[in-house]
This record gives structure tokens, C-alpha cells and sequence, in this order.
């Protein structure tokens, strides 16, 4: 107790206080340094570590926020994670660190894209792997999902970024539609006769792609269903939430009334 009320008398002198995650960073940030000047030292495996004890989704509170600060200010995005991203070959966790510290670089106000914005052929890769993120997982935590989502919030807030723009438009385009009852369809389609023409070509791709060996191609499937199952998923989360709230409400009542019974009783002897 006497170490704890010190360090809240010291006031902001201690506040650098936790030594022992600043120090495994550090010495982490001279392997990326070194990394950075492309001699191949890259090592796959130590991004993979790097997320799991710094930015995994089971992680939360003061530590994970002190951690991703400390790895931010070390260059670890511009430095080692993006010059060796490649769309073919990076792990899961390479992908997901890139999304963590994109969205930990918009939080604290600087231009995550400005990393970015020289590679567009690895930017263009690194999109849709990133998309793809809670499917390569059979199940994915909901601080993961989040971050995931604050991503793609990201994105489509940055349509003034014109890598961005080309990137994100494409899911929110006609073939959604196709989504869409024939009803439906016919009926947007007679609101707005110029997409007609549009809607015939989009629907005759279709079917040749649909007779393809492998069927659509991937990019095709997310232009038709990414949006509405991204919307359909948040909708079923909600309501599992509320679910929820409503269940821990019901035992928290249930709980008071024992309680006030046996005050009751306690009171009555």
C-alpha cells in the first residue's frame, strides 16, 4: 500500500510508471528498425507475436492503450508492417495489426492513408485482404470485430482519398441489388429508368460468371453481398445484445427483490 500511495503523491512524475511494457517494445522497435532498411530481416512470425501480446482483441483497458501508443510512436506501421506487407503471403495478424494501427493513427488525428498512399497496388491488396478478415477466422472476438469495423467506418469516411474511393465504392454499387426480390428490383428500377441498361448488363455478368468452374470470382461476391451481410450481422448483434442486456436486467430484479425479502425478514426479528 505504501508503493501505491506514493505513486498517487508523485502525480504526473509517475505516470511513466509501466517500465516493463515500455522496454519489451523498445527492443521489439530495434528489430524493425533494422527490418526497415530491407537486408530481410523481416520475420513473419515476429508480427504474429507482436499481436498477440500487444493487440489481440482479448486485450483491453490501460495496458493495450499504453502498448499500441508506445508501438505507434515506434514506427511499427510505417516501418515494418506495411514495407513487408504482402497480399499473397501475410498472415491474418499482419493484416489485422495493419487495421489496429491505421485506426490507432485516426484516433489520435494523423492521416493513416499518408502511410499508404505510395503503394496502390499493395494498398489495392492489402483492402481485400482486410474485407476479408472475419472469414479467414472461425470465430472472431468482439473487440477484434470492432476494430474491424472502425476500419471500415474509416474507409467510407474517406472517399475524398481517391484509393480509397475506388476501393470502397465498388460494395456500394448496383449489383447489391441482385440481392434484391425480382419484385423489389423492378420496383427501384421503374423509380429510376436510367439504371436499366446498367441493371441488364450487371445481371447478364452474372450468369456468365455463375457458369464459370469456380464460379463468381471473389471481388463479384463482395460487390453483390458485402454491405447487406455486414448490415444483416450488425443487426443480428444488436439484438443479441439486447437479449442480453434484458436477461442481466431480469436476474439483477430478480436478485433485488431476494435481497429487499431478506431485509425485510432481517428488519421483522
Amino acid at each position: 500500500r505504501g508503493g501505491g500511495g506514493g505513486g498517487r503523491g508523485g502525480g504526473g512524475g509517475k505516470r511513466s510508471k509501466p517500465s516493463k511494457p515500455s522496454s519489451r517494445v523498445d527492443e521489439l522497435a530495434e528489430r524493425w528498425a533494422v527490418g526497415s532498411d530491407g537486408d530481410g530481416t523481416f520475420d513473419e512470425a515476429l508480427v504474429v507475436d507482436v499481436y498477440g501480446r500487444f493487440l489481440a482483441g482479448g486485450r483491453s483497458g490501460r495496458g493495450r492503450s499504453a502498448d499500441l501508443s508506445r508501438l505507434e510512436l515506434s514506427g511499427y506501421l510505417e516501418r515494418y508492417l506495411w514495407p513487408h506487407f504482402d497480399g499473397e503471403s501475410a498472415s491474418w495478424e499482419h493484416v489485422m495489426s495493419i487495421v489496429v494501427m491505421l485506426n490507432a493513427k485516426f484516433g489520435e488525428g494523423v492521416d493513416g492513408w499518408a502511410v499508404l498512399r505510395a503503394e496502390r497496388a499493395r494498398f489495392d491488396a492489402f483492402f481485400g485482404r482486410a474485407l476479408g478478415l472475419p472469414s479467414e477466422r472461425a470465430e472472431m472476438p468482439w473487440l477484434e470485430r470492432a476494430e474491424w469495423v472502425r476500419f471500415l467506418v474509416r474507409a467510407f469516411g474517406s472517399l475524398e482519398e481517391e484509393m480509397v474511393r475506388v476501393q470502397a465504392l465498388k460494395l456500394a454499387s448496383l449489383p447489391m441489388w441482385l440481392t434484391l426480390s425480382e419484385r423489389d428490383a423492378a420496383s427501384r428500377l421503374k423509380a429510376q429508368p436510367a439504371l436499366s441498361r446498367p441493371w441488364k448488363f450487371v445481371k447478364k455478368r452474372r450468369t456468365k460468371e455463375a457458369a464459370l468452374p469456380s464460379g463468381p470470382p471473389l471481388s463479384s461476391q463482395r460487390e453483390e453481398s458485402f454491405l447487406p451481410s455486414l448490415l444483416r450481422q450488425t443487426v443480428e448483434a444488436l439484438a443479441l445484445a439486447d437479449e442480453r442486456a434484458r436477461g442481466a436486467a431480469t436476474e439483477d430484479g430478480v436478485g433485488g427483490v431476494d435481497d429487499e425479502a431478506e431485509g425485510g425478514g432481517g428488519g421483522g426479528g
